[in-house]
């Protein structure tokens, strides 16, 4: 094992260095001993074999340093020694050593963080095996019981297909009632998913057919919380909406589908005689791909599908699913498509390391044109170019190794906080507890910062390799040469760094105008001060009466709180939950019938909820209390409901029926403005609203809204109470505010508004720290200069403005290059923005003009110190 003595040798060369000198040391007096002992018996006084001895030993110290070189560690300890010497000169200037790490840790930590996050949500695998072969079916949340059936047995070119959707169910326990949001699925989707239960198992085949005894299967976070993680939970009966459900499984942590927020699974009742089997579509059909199927043929597969279910289903023509079918890809069907924001940001976040290195080589620069003098000692000693810009680039990547640092800390610190303002969907917002800082982004951190530092030092390291540095004069400190060669150097880096600025700001700019213009859009109800509440009574041990009651005392008791001054229950809140649809037949209109029948939203609310959102009849009236179970059955419709159906005529007093309520015939007496079901930007579809005591008495489920005079919020605590009081067995789901969910509805706009806006802020510090440093050592480099034009009489107001003239040069340069840019890049935002142009001028003149205001304040510091330096104390400094 020769090698390993030779690798110990060298590790005790480097690190027990004063040990291996002493045995050095030892051996050399131990040589020299021996010689004279020989010299001594061969005559010759002690003295002068002493002398003769160090004679023909031919120096000490050389033959030590012979040895030393030997040891094959010499390019260590220079190493060793151009790190020390680095951290002496970053110490000597603490100022400028820490500008220079922090401005560096800001692009490092975002870079590291952001890259965490695209990692978490574009690559990293699903919890799934086998992801590349999973895919969604078309028209999702559309699919029925039948028709599910019917697709498993007749699609070719998969291994299986399972059918899912979503449900809020309470789950009672000696604690009290909590609401779960459960994935209630066919007996195939474990198998399809290739998952597997950390205890007890999955669903098999029957679970979801008729006669099956009710069964679940928890998340292994809700097995934690709420039953202690206990290993004998399989078997165990648990009330679920009031029914004594059998736990058949736990699953392992970091399994979630569809979402990280769904707490249970929940076989489907796939019963033939059930009106849901037949009725409306509201399931999600996935599927996996036999292996090695090309798309071609799982396109092939999907087209057979589409033409099979057109002769087994008969389709109204305005929805008819057996047209164009297509498959996505589970992730993205998931997730949606978040690669253009996050790759957004990313670029932003390039845009801001870039800057950060460009301000740190110009820092870098004037640090070392400050140090020419010492340089050219050096020089004038014996040492190499070679070895002076080894020491700088060292220096440098010191630097970079400590701003790595700081913006690795940086990023663990505030990812959480960076997680929760991504402009993420609500689709896709519960996926952000899953992401994590990724150990592959803290080994590109290091990685990073070390190739950060040498880019850096590329300028100086070029300029003293050709001569310009370490080549100068004792007490150079002139105008000319190296100040005038790399004056423009320093404002190269400065034009670039405004360049980059303007084309921050102008991103910004334009979300910042894009979210005003998004916040103008009339969502057609009053949010502010509206809070609401989702409220889940078990239908399996309550009586429709029960609900009824429940639901009746909750809306009176809210009304009597202080500061209510409105409050009722909807079935499906504007903008956050969709809602139902179904086909409708209407007076008056033949045309729409059969394949022609057209699709309408539903609502049921009570008079107290539409007052609470601020909604009233445009013509015709409202609901009344009066509108209840024995009173003719009364509907509002919306003004898209008439625009589409009868727009040549006048709705109030007009008939409709919908397939949710096939015996009923409807009555319009009101017409409502369009408030948004989908989405700000989204097209109203038609809606018809319904009373709740005629359509809902006997509902488990609504949302509770109530006005307050105050702060919404303030209205939780109390309104918990409420329900608690009224009914133990009911739950509370999610408590928001109306406010908050407007704000999620655009949600992504205003978080990368607040992104854009937060790194363009940086980009201006940057940029003004960066013109502040090369106008600061162009007036100190000129100072006597200065100094001598004041004495024979020059006005400082000429040496202000020629400064300042000299100073904004790089920046108008920096300016004109960011405009042409930012025209270029314009499409990039352009899928991000609402009624506003990517070029839009306003936006551009906001950039430019923030950018000269902040080049302009950056020179003025150093212009006005130059105008009040004594003649006197320049003269006498040199």
């Amino acid at each position: 094992m020769r090698w390993m003595s030779e690798v110990w040798f060298r590790i005790r060369a480097v690190f027990a260095r004063d040990g291996m000198e002493r045995d050095l040391d030892d051996e050399f007096a131990f040589h020299l001993e021996m010689e004279e002992r020989k010299l001594v018996a061969g005559g010759m006084s002690p003295a002068d074999a002493r002398r003769r001895a160090r004679v023909e030993f031919g120096g000490v110290e050389r033959q030590k340093e012979g040895a030393r070189e030997s040891w094959g560690v010499a390019w260590v300890q220079e190493g060793l020694r151009d790190l020390r010497h680095a951290a002496r000169q970053l110490r000597r200037r603490p100022a400028f050593s820490a500008l220079a790490a922090t401005t560096l840790a800001l692009g490092i930590g975002g870079t590291v963080a952001l890259f965490s996050v695209a990692y978490g949500l574009l690559v990293r695998p699903l919890p799934v095996a086998d992801e590349a072969r999973l895919v969604t079916f078309w028209s999702d949340y559309d699919w029925r019981g039948v028709e599910f059936d019917f697709v498993k047995d007749a699609v070719q070119g998969f291994e299986g297909v399972a059918a899912y959707s979503n449900d809020a169910v309470t789950l009672r326990t000696d604690a009290g009632t909590d609401m779960l949001l459960a994935t209630i699925a066919s007996a195939e989707l474990f198998d399809i998913l290739g998952a597997r239960p950390l205890l007890g198992r999955t669903f098999r085949p029957g679970d979801d057919r008729p006669g099956a005894e009710p069964s679940i299967i928890l998340a292994h976070g809700l097995w934690q919380q709420e039953f202690g993680a206990d290993p004998g939970i399989v078997g165990r009966r648990v009330v679920v909406d009031g029914a004594p459900t059998t736990v058949i499984g736990v699953m392992p942590a970091g399994f979630h589908f569809p979402s990280p927020d769904m707490r249970a699974w929940i076989p489907l009742d796939l019963d033939p005689s059930s009106g849901n089997y037949q009725g409306n579509g509201w399931l999600v059909l996935i599927g996996r791909l036999q292996a090695g199927t090309t798309p071609a043929q799982t396109q092939a597969s999907l087209d057979a599908l589409g033409a099979r279910l057109s002769e087994r289903f008969d389709y109204p023509e305005r929805w008819d699913k057996s047209r164009n079918p297509f498959a996505r890809p589970l992730r993205e069907y998931l997730l949606g498509d978040v690669r253009p924001a996050v790759l957004l940001l990313f670029g932003a976040v390039g845009l801001l390391l870039l800057m950060a290195c460009a301000n740190v080589a110009a820092l870098i620069l004037t640090r070392t044109m400050d140090r020419t003098t010492e340089l050219a000692v050096r020089t004038a000693l014996g040492a190499g170019r070679v070895r002076l810009a080894r020491q700088i680039v060292t220096e440098s990547v010191v630097l970079g190794v400590a701003g790595g640092a700081l913006g690795v800390l940086l990023a663990w610190a505030s990812f959480d906080a960076l997680v929760a303002a991504l402009p993420l969907s609500q689709v896709t917002q519960s996926f952000a507890d899953t992401l994590r800082l990724d150990w592959r982004a803290l080994v590109g951190g290091v990685v990073l910062s070390v190739a950060t530092g040498a880019a850096v030092s590329l300028v100086p390291v070029r300029a003293l390799l050709k001569g310009d540095l370490g080549g100068a004069s004792l007490g150079d400190r002139s105008r000319g040469g190296i100040q005038v060669r790399h004056g423009r150097a320093q404002q190269a880096l400065v034009a670039s760094e405004v360049l980059l600025a303007v084309v921050l700001v102008t991103g910004a700019a334009l979300l910042a105008r894009s979210v005003d213009r998004l916040r103008a859009v009339d969502p057609g109800m009053e949010p502010e001060g509206v809070l609401a509440v989702d409220l889940f009574l078990g239908s399996s041990e309550t009586s429709p009466a029960e609900r009824a009651a429940f639901f009746d005392r909750i809306v009176e008791r809210t009304e009597a709180l202080p500061g209510v001054t409105a409050a009722g229950l909807i079935n499906r809140l504007p903008l956050r939950d969709g809602g139902f649809q179904a086909g409708i037949e209407l007076e008056g209109r033949p045309d729409l019938v059969g394949e022609q029948r057209p699709t309408a939203y539903f609502r049921t609310v009570t008079p107290g909820a539409l007052d609470a959102l601020g909604v009233t009849a445009a013509r015709g009236r409202d609901l009344a209390a009066s509108d209840d179970e024995g009173s003719l059955s009364v509907a509002l419709v919306n003004e898209s409901f008439v625009r589409s159906f009868w727009p040549e005529s006048e709705a109030v007093g007009r008939h409709f029926t919908t397939s949710f309520f096939a015996s009923t015939e409807w009555q319009v007496v009101g017409v409502l403005p369009d408030v948004a079901i989908d989405g700000l930007l989204s097209e109203v579809r038609p809606a018809g609203y319904h009373p709740w005591d005629q359509v809902a008495a006997s509902t488990g489920s609504g949302v509770l809204v109530v006005r307050a005079t105050g702060d919404p919020m303030a209205l939780a605590g109390p309104v918990r109470s409420l329900v608690a009081t009224i009914d133990p067995r009911a739950a509370v789901g999610t408590v928001t505010t109306m406010d908050d969910v407007v704000d999620s509805a655009m949600a992504e706009a205003l978080r990368l508004r607040f992104f854009l806006l937060l790194f363009s802020a940086l980009g201006l510090v940057l940029g003004a720290v960066g013109i502040y440093g090369v106008v600061s050592y162009a007036v100190e480099r000129r100072r006597t200069e200065f100094g001598i034009r004041m004495a024979l009489g020059a006005r400082p107001r000429r040496l202000l403005s020629e400064v300042v003239r000299r100073g904004m040069a790089p920046v108008a340069l920096g300016v004109a290059g960011g405009v042409a840019v930012s025209l270029v890049a314009a499409r990039t935002v352009a899928s991000f923005l609402y009624e506003i142009a990517p070029t839009d001028p306003v936006s551009l003149l906001v950039a430019v003009l923030a950018l000269l205001a902040a080049g302009t304040a950056a020179t003025l510091i150093p212009a006005v110190r130059a105008t009040r330096t004594p003649p006197g104390v320049s003269l006498r400094s040199e």
